[in-house]
């Protein structure tokens, strides 16, 4: 049987990362408290809901479900360390971080 110890902590991240519960209920045109019920897994979240947060998130509905881990394999450590370390920013500060990646990005071109 699927362990689904990850689908509903990944609704939560995939959502916050780009609406609130309200603005995510608005666009889907359910409420809030449905929305909500999802996320804590009190009522199952249907294929059709996680498929519509998955598009709208620019997420795969494979995270969404937590079987997409298996990318970490076509990564190093490091990478899936900054990954990690960058989806536990909030969205102000990844921002900041990717500002400053592409001004080492730049600083290293001018370099070589």
């Amino acid at each position: 049987m699927q362990n689904h110890l990850y689908l509903y902590p990944n609704l939560v991240k995939a959502r916050k990362n780009k609406f609130t519960q309200h603005q995510l209920a608005e666009i889907l045109g359910i409420s809030q408290q449905e929305v909500s019920r999802y996320e804590r897994g009190e009522t199952k979240a249907p294929i059709n809901y996680i498929k519509d947060v998955a598009e709208l998130c620019e997420v795969s509905v494979d995270y969404i479900l937590g079987i997409s881990r298996n990318t970490a394999d076509l990564m190093s450590e490091e990478e899936f360390a900054l990954l990690e370390i960058f989806g536990k920013l909030s969205r102000q500060n990844q921002i900041k971080l990717n500002e400053r990646a592409e001004t080492l990005l730049e600083l290293q071109s001018t370099e070589t």
